[in-house]
């Protein structure tokens, strides 16, 4: 799980070096906190895991994805247009997006350990 976290760090860092606006807008009001978005991401990256490794019946992958996003973002108190502006600022910040991604994967790092042990 941390080689494929790892790999879309990397992604979304090399993705977001190519800037065509100098000084884009973004709409501050909908950017979620780093922090915030730490334990957002944490919580995408794990629902994701869980549909990757389980094996459905009645219900496509990409289906349940969808489900669990939308729970996921509920559970957050936060809209799809507010995820997708945060989603665009922190791929403009690439230092700020790579310092959530590396708190979000010290997070699922200690969660596998957890479930490791017991």
């Amino acid at each position: 799980m941390i080689k494929i976290l790892s790999g879309l760090l990397i992604i979304f860092a090399l993705g977001s070096c190519y800037h065509t606006a100098r000084d884009p807008s973004f709409n501050m009001n909908l950017v979620i906190p780093a922090d915030s978005m730490v334990t957002l991401l944490t919580d995408l990256h794990l629902a994701d895991g869980a549909i990757n490794t389980l094996k459905f019946k009645d219900k496509s992958p990409g289906h349940l994805s969808s489900e669990y996003f939308s729970v996921i973002l509920e559970k957050h108190n936060i809209g799809r247009d507010t995820f997708e502006e945060s989603l665009r600022f922190y791929a403009y910040h690439t230092e700020e997006l790579n310092k959530i991604y590396e708190k979000v994967i010290v997070n699922l790092s200690k969660l596998e350990s957890m479930a490791n042990s017991k």
